[in-house]
């Protein structure tokens, strides 16, 4: 039997055996119910929303558009949005609940509206050879090329991508909700698979994997840690974070929801490359390359990566604080509490640290920790900001898409 916990922000299951992907027992929903909502008449494109200037410290709102056309009672939407490079210049491109794929010129007007089969939910990945790939919660794997607004190619996946694909030269690697790892070429060609232990939490965020050195790192919703090998998919190691779970309450319980995070021997400070791992309400920790073994571990719960900036390691945790860790030993250098909600974050723009709460508040830090600006948005946040070269773009949960600076 699966026993379902409610939470302001997210719908969570915890599941003793998952079935085709992520459909769930009795009374959860599949991974495309989370989402289902629908579309009803295409509305007209829209044109940015006249923004009154919303500054405090020097922050403000350039733009914002409906990414969504929500009507009410609309399941919230998670989807990331990503900014890429064409020949008419950048652009900005967000997943929407009515089965479209919006993309926006970087000012905030809207171009085009690209079909998909059903809403998307994932982030993005622009590949070498122009087209973005970008996943929908029905489990279809998309290579768009957005400059002529058409499909390139489609694969069905045995479940959905939510998180963000991971380049590996001219291919990419993705991370299904179901546990398993694909690498694709820019053409949609698979070349390997692995498929990890079914069970553990179904959640709206997902971590993504990462692709360092030759090799592929990802936490699965089971609390495994597992490197493959990037070039054939060939098993490494794997490494259980999450050996209990047992949770009465939603303030016990643990999932992994963040990326996990290479840092470099050079920066690692050790002599060898170490991977940061997290689980949400548990353990921050920081682990070999080598053989998965537990170097460090801190009492820390996040929602997003951690960022590392030459020897720190910067974090922005669930009870609102952001902190500096010594990349060495996760020592704490300094930490500064901003919120009394969860943060998403930190992201890097301009120098300065950017971090945004489920209260819909932005923060602007120093690389030392003190508060520069901050500004007040609508809805929640649960993602994390994505830096552009134009500005810092965010998205709630009601659909709506900020272009921040």
């Amino acid at each position: 039997m699966a026993v379902t916990l409610n939470h302001p922000c997210m719908r969570v299951c915890l599941l003793p055996l998952i079935v085709s992907g992520l459909m769930l027992s009795s009374g959860c929903s599949s991974v495309s119910g989370l989402w289902s909502d629908s579309p009803g008449p295409q509305e007209p494109a829209a044109k940015p929303a006249a923004v009154a200037p919303v500054s405090t410290g020097h922050m403000s709102v350039l733009w914002r558009n409906n990414v969504d056309q929500r009507k009410p009672a609309s399941p919230p939407g998670f989807s990331l949005p990503a900014a890429i490079k064409t020949a008419q210049g950048d652009l900005v491109i967000a997943g929407a609940q009515d089965k479209r794929l919006r993309v926006y010129s970087i000012g905030g007007s809207e171009l085009d509206r690209i079909a998909l089969a059903h809403a998307s939910e994932s982030g993005a990945l622009q590949l070498s050879n122009g087209l973005v790939v970008v996943g929908d919660v029905g489990g279809i794997l998309y290579g768009l090329d957005i400059s002529n607004g058409r499909i390139a190619w489609q694969k069905q996946l045995s479940s959905a991508l939510i998180g963000v694909p991971a380049a590996v030269g001219d291919d990419f690697i993705i991370q299904t909700s179901n546990n398993q790892i694909f690498r694709f070429t820019a053409d949609g060609k698979k070349l390997w698979s692995y498929s990890g232990q079914l069970g553990g939490l179904g959640d709206h965020l997902s971590p993504s994997p990462v692709v360092y050195d030759g090799h592929v790192y990802a936490v699965f919703s089971n609390g495994d840690v597992i490197a493959l090998k990037a070039d054939g998919g060939n098993f490494l190691w794997k490494r259980q974070m999450l050996l209990s779970n047992n949770a009465a309450v939603m303030s016990e319980v643990k999932i992994p929801e963040a990326s996990p995070l290479v840092i470099p021997a050079s920066q690692s400070g050790r002599g060898e490359a170490t991977l940061v791992v997290s689980i949400f309400q548990g353990m921050l920790s920081f682990i070999s390359l080598q053989d998965g073994s537990t170097l460090h571990q801190r009492k820390i719960s996040l929602k997003s990566q951690p960022l590392l900036i030459d020897n720190t390691v910067f974090v922005a945790d669930a009870t609102g604080a952001v902190s500096a860790l010594n990349a060495n030993d996760a020592a704490t250098l300094w930490k500064k509490h901003v919120s009394d909600g969860e943060l998403t974050g930190p992201v890097l723009w301009q120098g300065n640290l950017w971090v945004a709460d489920d209260h819909a508040r932005v923060y602007r830090l120093d690389k030392k920790g003190s508060l520069l600006a901050s500004t007040k948005l609508d809805g929640r946040i649960d993602r994390a900001p994505v830096a552009t070269t134009h500005g810092l773009l965010v998205r709630n949960n009601l659909g709506t898409l900020y272009m921040l600076r």
